[in-house]
């Protein structure tokens, strides 16, 4: 690496030419001398760089200073800009009285491009989350075979995309949509104060916006009209519906009371609006999940146009813009772990489908549009990918996105791309008898799930934290936080849920695979490749072992609803244990009684079932937050939502009595679940989450 080279790690790019860093393409306010550490290091990724070497290319032998102290300084100042930690290095590692060593990939990016690209304006906010390589910008920029020239189209360079924010308000903006004319855009945001969301719409360049909405009820995903005279979006005002504003303000109109998810498309004509509507789990009603045409002018009621298969929902509709085609989302299961499938379908009359919808990809989407030629789909959802409609192959992921993208919007006039991006953090914490809570687990990503090992000197936990909040992997730790180690590598996107054997030998977990469905694994606590326990033909999940290491309890949905299954750890026959419901199942120390929870909200409380077949009780009626669950030999703790950001740890005993209150858990990082106990139960393991808000991003030159 030269001063002048663009490099990136993780999130983070830092670019020798201009002496900056940046985050999501965000720049980071970092002193010079701690930037030339960082630097210093990363143009020898992998190696030893001594405290002497960094004395002598950073401090001039004329400079006095103590050294020791302003490097210490420096490193301390680049580990706190990168959320790093010495204890749990994920970038920068300490050789003890020798230097340090950068750990994590580092990409170097080709000079060309460096030079090439013009830096990015500072932001004064931070980039907003809550899915391989730059392959994929070479499609943009081609350079002349060692020439390092860009190829000119009539007579003008191709300009490389570049990320910039659209928005950097307080608080959460969402769903962005184009004016037709590019100049404007609408989104919504749920204001300075942050108390509702709102329709607003700015011009494009423009710091300013105008707000359209005013009504209590939140309103969201707009979608301007063909003519860019009226723009749609959907509110929870008066029940619920979809409704008509001007882009410059004024009354707005109710067209239909139909609950809908996800964007409504225009037609072509601007005559009609395709919207799907709302699927609900728990009663569904008839039309749940269909396609419905509301009409714009004249009045008239929603048409249904396409109905789903029994158990199928649809959402995320779209017609081509050139009319001729319908893009949709098919889920089956629960719409919290859906599989769902991209389907493309040709269309008759102008606007019903016709024939058999084609598959292009298998995946759950948070919002889609279609490419100006509708030769491709760009859809959202942690990640932004594009994908073939004629020619389906593997998706192509949209690496300057960035994580956390979601709800793309093309401007087809100067080749934008707009999305909403948000940065979910969940870390793990510690409570220890007597004292405060305090971070111990922590990154700039998702870190959760933390579990004891039978001994209490290792901890096992799920966590994005090398670098992709869509994927998420098995970790180890010492019970003190070092020694974090990645366990698995397995071809899932998400991976969590783990449980030590009881001889500490073996980590049970639960992951997700290509088609969506979640299945229960096993893998060595010192490494090796897993092993696949079930296979379908639902969702199984939340796995714990019975006290002899035998067998293995999980939550499968293959009845039809959550309910508490056993198999074999060494495979074989699968059982039904509970038969009116079941999620998150520990079994006593002796064996004999099974404690659980009827769903992940724990809003039921926990329940106990003799075993192997006796009777089901209730025995903790508050509601206990998600996964907040430990067993022991005298009885269970739990982690009770006690109202707003304020949870406690309590203690029921199994022979009765009032719970005890261990500790308390409250601030702004809330909501708080999962619980871990450690053997001597003086120390508490929980996740919270931090949501720093949402902005809306925009990568010019998009091609």
């Amino acid at each position: 690496m030269t001063e002048r080279a663009l490099v990136r790690f993780g999130v983070f790019e830092l670019d020798g030419r201009t002496g900056e860093l940046r985050k999501h393409g965000v720049r980071l306010k970092l002193q010079d001398q701690p930037f030339q550490v960082l630097q210093a290091l990363l143009e020898r990724p992998g190696e030893l760089v001594t405290r002497e070497e960094l004395q002598g290319k950073i401090w001039a032998q004329d400079t006095f200073v103590d050294f020791d102290q302003s490097l210490n300084r420096a490193i301390n100042k680049v580990r706190a800009i990168l959320n790093d930690t010495a204890g749990t290095p994920r970038f920068i590692e300490t050789l003890p009285r020798r230097g340090y060593r950068f750990i994590a990939p580092v990409d170097e990016v080709s000079r060309v491009v460096a030079e090439q690209t013009a830096p990015l304006p500072l932001q004064t906010a931070i980039a907003a989350r809550s899915y391989r390589g730059l392959g994929w910008v070479a499609a943009f920029f081609l350079t002349l075979a060692g020439a390092g020239a860009w190829l000119a189209r009539d007579g003008e360079a191709l300009l490389p995309p570049r990320l910039i924010a659209l928005t950097t308000l307080t608080g959460n903006e969402l769903f962005p949509a184009f004016s037709p004319d590019g100049k404007q855009v609408a989104f919504t945001w749920n204001g300075a104060s942050q108390d509702n969301f709102d329709l607003y719409v700015k011009v494009v360049g423009d710091e300013t916006p105008l707000r359209l909405t005013t009504d209590p009820g939140a309103d969201g995903l707009p979608a301007w009209s063909p003519d860019g005279r009226q723009i749609a979006f959907t509110s929870e005002r008066d029940g619920g519906g979809l409704y008509l504003v001007s882009p410059v303000g004024g009354p707005q109109r109710r067209l239909t009371g139909l609950a809908t998810v996800g964007r409504p498309s225009w037609s072509a004509d601007g005559r009609y609006l395709l919207v799907a509507q709302r699927h609900v789990d728990t009663k569904p009603e008839p039309g749940d999940g269909a396609l419905f045409l509301v009409p714009v002018s004249g009045g008239g009621d929603p048409h249904q146009i396409l109905t789903p298969p029994p158990g199928t929902w649809y959402k995320d509709q779209a017609y081509s813009p050139d009319g001729r085609s319908l893009a949709f989302v098919a889920c089956k299961g629960h719409s919290g772990v859906p599989t769902c499938t991209l389907l493309v379908s040709g269309l008759r009359d102008g606007l019903v489908p016709g024939g058999v919808a084609r598959p292009v990809q298998q995946t759950n989407t948070a919002g889609l549009a279609w490419s100006k030629d509708g030769s491709s789909l760009i859809y959202g959802g942690g990640l932004l990918w594009r994908v073939g409609v004629r020619n389906p192959k593997e998706a192509e992921r949209l690496d300057l996105a960035g994580t956390g993208a979601a709800y793309p919007a093309l401007d087809f006039n100067a080749g934008r791309l707009a999305f909403q991006r948000s940065i979910m953090n969940i870390d793990v914490w510690r409570l220890e008898l007597g004292a405060k809570p305090s971070p111990f687990l922590t990154s700039s990503l998702l870190d959760g799930d933390a579990q004891y090992s039978p001994d209490g000197q290792r901890v096992a936990f799920a966590s994005s934290r090398q670098g992709d909040s869509d994927i998420i992997a098995i970790w180890v730790a010492n019970a003190d936080g070092t020694g974090v180690t990645q366990l698995t590598r397995i071809a899932s996107a998400k991976c969590g849920s783990p449980r030590w054997s009881p001889d500490g030998k073996r980590i049970a977990f639960d992951a997700m695979g290509k088609a969506g469905g979640w299945d229960i694994w096993i893998v060595e606590a010192n490494g090796g490749s897993p092993r696949q326990l079930t296979h379908g033909p639902a969702d199984n999940a939340i796995p714990s072992w019975s006290p002899d290491g035998s067998s293995i309890y999980f939550a499968s949905k293959r009845s039809g609803r959550f309910e508490v299954w056993r198999a074999q750890a060494g495979g074989g026959a699968e059982e039904q244990i509970t038969r009116n419901g079941g999620y998150v199942a520990l079994v006593s120390k002796d064996g004999k009684k099974l404690y659980y929870t009827l769903s992940q909200a724990g809003t039921e409380g926990v329940y106990a079932k003799e075993l192997p077949d006796g009777d089901e009780s209730q025995v903790v009626k508050e509601q206990v937050a998600a996964r907040g669950l430990a067993v022991f030999e005298d009885g269970l703790y739990y982690l009770y939502h006690r109202g707003k950001s304020i949870y406690e740890i309590r203690f029921h005993r199994a022979g009765g009595g009032r719970d005890e209150v261990i500790g308390e858990v409250e601030g702004e990082l809330q909501p708080a679940s999962g619980l871990a106990v450690s053997p001597d139960r003086k120390t508490f393991l929980f996740s919270r989450i931090f949501r720093s808000g949402s902005d809306l991003m925009m990568i010019e030159n998009f091609r």
